[in-house]
């Protein structure tokens, strides 16, 4: 299969309190065995409209070493219930979208940090592999 035929996967992660304090939680998605992928986008679903104080809750795509080695959502302040945030609203999330084959892709999902927090959405990655 080479990239003029790819397939694109979706992945959805369970609802995630943005405005929580446990930290950040870790998913992991494998691709197809020999196959390379392309990051197509980054979005949250927004469940409960966010407050963020000091600083935003984002959604990284990345490696073990690096984080945020594909991309990096900033979910921001104020974003009401049932919108959705993505690569159109933050227009720098998208830092790298090649994905190496029979690479782990993991995916951070950070809390904000502050006072008064709010906020929980449902995280979806678009990546077409070929």
């Amino acid at each position: 299969m080479s990239y003029d035929n790819p397939f694109t996967a979706t992945y959805n992660f369970p609802n995630m309190d943005f405005g929580g304090s446990s930290g950040a939680t870790v998913h992991k998605i494998c691709g197809p065995t020999g196959k390379k992928g392309r990051l197509k986008d980054v979005a949250v679903v927004i469940s409960e409209a966010t407050v963020f104080a000091s600083t935003l809750g984002h959604v990284q795509i990345g490696s073990s070493s690096d984080a945020d080695a594909y991309a990096k959502l900033n979910i921001p302040t104020a974003s009401a219930n049932h919108a959705v945030i993505n690569s159109a609203d933050d227009t720098d999330a998208i830092i790298a979208p090649d994905i190496p084959a029979d690479s782990a892709v993991l995916v951070t999902l950070t809390e904000g940090t502050g006072a008064s927090l709010a906020g929980q959405g449902y995280p979806i990655v678009f990546i077409e592999w070929y």
